[in-house]
């Protein structure tokens, strides 16, 4: 059966003002995070991550995979919704992709990250501009209803309905769905290429079966295809999903997927609580060891460990370019020039970082960058000299806002205060706050710079387009250079991996040389879970990903 393609309206990043997030979501729900790509580094965590720290990057599985059981995780507070169509609040999504199947998916191999299929089989473009996706025949929502093109076109065209369906802000340029028949999709990227789609596929929107869709909410009861169904949630304390009997992947040896029969998310507002439970053998794994603990546990305990590496959270100072101070570019480049960031990891992150180069996405993405970051280690003389040159009084008061509870975050400032105060005499004030007043503050750029992380962009475009463009969800501050609302465009729509690597140099070269924003870390989540959870293996993305992973119920 044949489908004459269907008309959609393409809603641009600029055209989304965080006050119209704010007025949709609440100011509560927008302040954890638009997009699942904003972490809060707090450490009550909210992590994945590739690698292990003892070890290789799954934990060790026994020679068979066993059928069974229930994975019992330990999770922080942050779930706002389980529809598809969004990406507000990482944990919601980290649960709620277990419950949809996406178009692609990544995948760690060895050193490199790829993309698989998921509902799709494969794919490729027919010409520049259009990419075909063929459908598994077998997919099937928990409805009982088959997944056909329709439910993708569906999805892609509800996705700009509503301002909630906060995936559209990741899709920077239009997309067109349209059905070929049953199970073949075409989407069509309009007059110019669109060159980070696949990887935006492979990170975003959970497919939704129109048929659910009229007769329920899936923001409080989802029904995807994924390897689990929904069975519950109760707002602050748990989601429980279970095993769904007619999910149609299998593993390599033929043995029906998924292994585990159900999956209790339970919610951990403490940290230390959510560690000491999984200790006394109350849980199977935790989404994220507080920083302190990590060298105990991996050296005195007999908990496996997952070290993310380089590639988890990116860290981002945005600064607040609409008033002084710091719409001097002096006065900019003379705080970078006065942090000392391995003081600032050690102390704030107990090590559990490392430092980056003011490029913000993962070196296993392969991207091969050619430009240098001049603020890589503390230089007070200069500094001093550039706030000599600034055409600002070095005096100016400013504050900077960090949520209350975000110990990390209100470390990494008072450290911060406590280098530009002392050693340059700024008036740096620091308010701690309830999120919701931090993230308005934010909004109506009421602050000095902010201090965040980003997570799951592979493809440079994904980054830049929500942080460099104007008027953009996450350019806080406000950075504006003409050039770049030209080159990043144009980056994103030249398919030649090569001339867009000399694109983003020139991309970086400019921001770096303004001080318009600056990517100074690599936070690296630790996830911990027993021995007896075997096969799992972490995500660069942040998911969380249980559709392998089996217990060895004689451990």
């Amino acid at each position: 059966m044949s489908q004459e393609p269907m008309e959609k309206t393409m809603l641009n990043l600029s055209e989304v003002s965080r006050r119209d997030l704010i007025k949709t979501l609440g100011p509560a729900a927008a302040a954890v995070g638009l997009a699942g790509c904003l972490g809060d580094g707090d450490e009550s965590g909210n992590g994945n991550g590739n690698g292990n720290g003892n070890g290789n990057g799954t934990t060790t599985p026994t020679s068979e995979p066993q059928m069974g059981g229930t994975l019992n995780t330990g999770m922080k507070v942050g779930i706002e919704t389980m529809d598809g169509r969004s990406v507000t609040g990482l944990q919601s999504f980290q649960v709620f992709y277990n419950i949809y199947s996406k178009l692609m998916r990544w995948r760690r191999d060895g050193d490199e990250l790829v993309l698989v299929g998921d509902l799709a089989t494969e794919w490729e473009y027919e010409d520049e501009t259009t990419l075909v996706l063929s459908l598994n025949e077998d997919a099937v929502f928990h409805n009982g209803e088959p997944v056909t093109a329709s439910d993708v076109v569906y999805t892609f065209d509800t996705l700009y309905d509503k301002p909630e369906y906060t995936a559209s802000l990741l899709l920077p340029q239009q997309v067109t769905a349209s059905a070929r028949d049953e199970h073949t999709v075409e989407l069509d990227t309009g007059e110019q290429p669109f060159a980070t789609l696949e990887s935006t596929l492979g990170f975003i929107i959970g497919i939704i079966n129109e048929e659910a869709d009229q007769q329920g909410d899936m923001s409080s009861e989802p029904v995807g295809s994924g390897p689990f169904e929904f069975e519950e949630w109760v707002d602050g304390d748990h989601v429980y999903v279970n095993r769904f009997d007619d999910y149609w992947k299998e593993d390599e040896n033929g043995n029906q997927l998924p292994y585990l029969d159900r999956l209790e998310f339970s919610i951990y507002p403490d940290v230390n609580t959510k560690l000491t439970t999984l200790e006394q053998d109350q849980l199977d794994w935790i989404d994220l060891l507080p920083r302190r603990e990590v060298e105990r546990v991996r050296n005195n305990s007999p908990l496996v460990t997952k070290d993310s590496g380089q590639g988890a959270f990116m860290g981002i100072i945005q600064f607040n370019l609409t008033q002084g101070p710091f719409n001097d570019q002096n006065f900019r480049k003379a705080v970078l020039h006065a942090m000392d960031w391995g003081t600032i990891l050690d102390v704030a992150f107990n090590g559990v970082a490392s430092r980056a180069d003011n490029f913000p996405i993962p070196p296993q993405t392969g991207w091969d960058i050619d430009f240098e970051d001049p603020y890589q280690g503390q230089d007070l003389e200069r500094a001093e000299e550039l706030l000599g040159q600034a055409d600002v009084d070095p005096t100016t008061e400013f504050t900077n806002y960090v949520t209350r509870g975000d110990n990390i975050r209100i470390q990494m400032q008072e450290l911060m205060q406590e280098m530009l105060n002392q050693n340059l005499g700024m008036n740096f004030n620091l308010q701690i706050a309830d999120g919701s007043v931090v993230f308005e503050q934010q909004s109506q750029n009421n602050f000095g710079f902010t201090v965040s992380g980003f997570n799951g962009m592979f493809d440079p475009d994904q980054m830049f387009s929500v942080n460099l463009l104007e008027g953009a969800f996450f350019n806080y501050g406000n950075y504006v250079n003409d050039e770049l609302q030209t080159l990043i465009p144009q980056a994103r729509q030249t398919t030649d991996r090569a001339e867009r690597e000399e694109l983003y140099s020139q991309i970086a070269e400019i921001y770096t040389e303004e001080a318009g924003k600056y990517y100074p870390y690599w936070d690296h989540a630790v996830q911990a879970m027993h021995p007896r959870v075997k096969n799992y293996e972490p995500l660069l993305d942040q998911e969380w990903w249980f559709e392998q992973v089996y217990l060895d119920q004689e451990a």
